[in-house]
């Protein structure tokens, strides 16, 4: 009397690891893609001092003729590596976050006649 279908059998190892990877992929680049921003923000900070250094010297060249301010070995130090590991740490989090999720996703339930119930007035 009741024509319940048979439950679907769970996916292969095979069928998760390429779901995983599939996620992790897309997760990766999403990762890397909102983390560069804050990361070129800090990269802009130390070219915006080494730009106020160089122009506090050229003031001290046009008022005195050598240059006083010492902020030159500073501004060299400004760690232009920093946007790119900010980008590279993003991505490997988001690898390993999509890689979790696609594999330890629990399989949807195919032919299910459950259906929600539309909330919206329109």
């Amino acid at each position: 009397m009741s024509s319940a279908e048979p439950a679907p059998s769970p996916p292969t190892t095979g069928r998760r690891l390429y779901r995983g990877l599939l996620f992790a992929i897309l997760i990766a680049l999403a990762g890397a893609a909102v983390s560069a921003v804050p990361g070129l923000f800090l990269q802009s900070v130390f070219v915006g001092e080494a730009q106020r250094c160089l122009e506090a010297q050229r003031k001290d060249i046009a008022v005195g003729g050598e240059i006083i301010t010492d902020c030159g070995e500073a501004s060299a130090d400004a760690p232009v590596w920093l946007p790119a590991v900010m980008t590279a740490a993003g991505g490997a989090v988001g690898f390993v976050g999509g890689f979790g999720y696609g594999f330890f996703q629990p399989p949807r339930r195919s032919g299910a006649s459950v259906r929600e119930e539309a909330w919206l007035p329109f």
